[in-house]
């Protein structure tokens, strides 16, 4: 009988132990998404998204490391962490799964340097295809994903690729390239942060929608936990969750 106690305390145990063990969420410093303040609390729309899914609704512990975004990655895929919160590119899936509805839709516009001589002819683009032959060279950083599957394949567009992603808004300050597509929440306060506000100026032109999700490492154990987190998600739509944080956020 204390064998049989002994064995269930240790199973207890064990269960409870995995339950606390953290979600490890590997991610680079982008605000307003998610990002590090100077007191060194970690804030910002996309973060507060998958606490309210993960540690509020799931009681899953989230634990968020900061590194350049390529490593981030690689983190996942070797499955040294567990989860990124991006866009689930055909390359990202071959070592993550993901829920079925979008936890944010990001839209996409057009930035270019200020006082651009052909600045009339990027107000009036609409979607990736009328970048195509236009000669103009676009600027992005190491990393994103969404970027290189689009236009590295047969697009017929130039991409320059930044080492960082403040270097990207410096290069279009210094007229290094014509231009970046980002969403303006996230382009905004980098500008801002960098000071360059008076050398590039947001267009009318219009690049695209993408989806972000909550992607798990195939090689995490939380993995399992993907039909969960589908229910979540759509449920934090239905009951005006994710649109309150986004209100926050002026998203």
């Amino acid at each position: 009988m204390k064998v049989f106690y002994s064995v269930c305390f240790i199973i207890c145990f064990s269960g409870l132990s995995f339950a606390k063990s953290p979600i490890k969420w590997a991610t680079v410093d982008y605000p307003p998404a998610y990002y590090k303040t100077t007191n060194k609390e970690v804030k910002g729309y996309l973060y507060e998204i998958a606490i309210e899914a993960l540690e509020k609704r799931l009681k899953i512990p989230v634990s968020i490391s900061f590194f350049p975004w390529k490593r981030s990655q690689m983190m996942v895929q070797t499955g040294k962490y567990d989860m990124l919160f991006t866009i689930p590119t055909t390359e990202r899936l071959q070592y993550s799964i993901t829920h079925k509805k979008a936890a944010w839709v990001k839209k996409r516009i057009m930035y270019t340097y200020k006082k651009h001589p052909r600045i009339k002819e990027i107000h009036n683009l609409k979607g990736l295809g009328s970048l195509k032959k236009k000669d103009f060279i676009l600027l992005s950083y190491l990393g994103n994903g969404w970027m290189k599957a689009v236009f590295d394949k047969g697009a017929g567009i130039s991409v320059d690729y930044a080492t960082k992603i403040e270097l990207m808004y410096k290069m279009l300050a210094a007229k290094r390239g014509d231009i970046i597509i980002e969403q303006p929440s996230l382009a905004v306060p980098n500008i801002k942060r960098l000071k360059l506000t008076d050398k590039i100026v947001e267009t009318r032109g219009i690049g695209m929608e993408s989806d972000f999700h909550i992607l798990i490492g195939k090689k995490s154990k939380y993995s399992y936990i993907i039909p969960k987190l589908n229910k979540v998600i759509e449920k934090m739509w239905r009951d005006g969750t994710i649109a309150k944080i986004l209100k926050k956020y002026k998203q």
